[in-house]
């Protein structure tokens, strides 16, 4: 299943028929070709995609990790104002999961309850979530020094 935050990230490269776009045409896609978003908010996109594992930066351009022309975006497709709001850890490390994983987010979140239940409830969920990330081969990585820092209350 891809989400939203998958279609909007691909569409600059399907509309553009390319595989990779430097930042500044990928943010000047989603704000003024497509007209969905503020730059600030394409930003945002932006780094939500590279988190997601959705893009990657590459040689000063942004390539997504996916052939753009096998991608079916539905037909009158806009973004919602959820894609804007402030994600958490664990929304992001759920993202990642979903992006890389292959599996959707139903799934993930009974898995992470799963291996809340299995420990006995004694692990948080950013954590069970880092640990179902892994079991999956997503690397959440860029994710774990805020779960860390946030569950020990040290820093790394």
């Amino acid at each position: 299943m891809m989400d939203e935050l998958f279609f909007v990230v691909a569409s600059p490269f399907k509309n553009n028929a390319t595989t990779s776009l430097s930042i500044k045409d990928f943010e000047f896609s989603l704000s003024f070709d497509l007209k969905w978003m503020s730059p600030a908010q394409a930003s945002k996109v932006r780094d939500q995609g590279i988190m997601s594992g959705i893009l990657k930066f590459d040689e000063g351009e942004l390539v997504l990790n996916m052939d753009a022309s096998s991608i079916d975006i539905p037909a009158g497709f806009k973004p919602s104002s959820d894609l804007f709001r402030e994600k958490g850890t664990i929304d992001m490390i759920m993202d990642t999961i979903v992006s890389n994983g292959g599996i959707d987010k139903r799934e993930v979140v009974s898995r992470i309850n799963q291996k809340q239940e299995t420990l006995g409830g004694l692990l948080d969920a950013e954590v069970a979530a880092l640990l179902v990330a892994h079991e999956l081969g997503c690397d959440a990585g860029s994710l774990f020094n805020d779960v860390y820092e946030r569950v020990s209350g040290m820093s790394v």
